[in-house]
């Protein structure tokens, strides 16, 4: 008789924080992050996780002229209104939670996957729409955090996590790669 694979479901809300390049970090400053994932239990302590999550960073017409000229001397004449810098994605990785006689276990996690980064709902006077896509990139993401369980079900977890996108100078009219931070709060249900 062999034993089911236990398998987790997490939901979560935090913070973002840009990191670079160093000129959108300036601009965009802090932004949202919402996602959810499913790890499947491999061996003790290990998983293997699926996970989409979307990333908000608000922005202002200002800062929106600015993030499309950063590679012009040339100052934008059109003014914006409002709008947000998104990027959504899809990882897969692996998580190690160090199994431990307290409520709280710590543990560690990486992933690889797709990411796309859009300029989304900004409009000029006029009401034309100026969204930008880039294409997909890939990229790849660090964390450690700490899963706090409430009982044999639920869990509650905090997690700070890298996240580092293979930009090849096309986005964000950078030539380096787009770097920031997310500080992940939520629920964990296992089966």
């Amino acid at each position: 008789v062999s034993a089911q694979p236990a398998v987790s479901v997490r939901g979560n809300v935090g913070a973002a924080f840009f990191q670079s390049p160093e000129f959108p970090n300036t601009v965009l400053n802090s932004g949202v992050d919402l996602g959810i994932e499913t790890g499947v239990e491999v061996y003790d302590g290990l998983e293997v996780v699926l996970q989409g999550n979307f990333d908000r960073f608000t922005q202002n017409g200002d800062t929106y002229a600015l993030l499309r000229n950063t590679d012009t001397d040339v100052s934008v004449e059109e003014e914006v209104e409002g709008g947000a810098l998104n990027v959504l994605n899809g990882t897969v990785g692996l998580r190690y939670t160090l199994k431990n006689q307290s409520d709280a276990h710590p543990y560690v996690a990486g992933g690889v996957g797709l990411y796309r980064i859009t300029f989304a709902e900004t409009r000029d006077p006029q009401g034309d729409d100026l969204e930008e896509l880039s294409p997909t990139k890939r990229g790849f993401h660090v964390a450690v955090g700490a899963n706090f369980q409430i009982d044999e079900t639920y869990g509650v977890f905090f997690e700070p996590r890298y996240i580092v996108i293979n930009t090849d100078g096309s986005d964000l009219r950078t030539r380096t790669t787009t770097r920031y931070v997310t500080v992940r709060l939520g629920v964990e249900v296992q089966f």
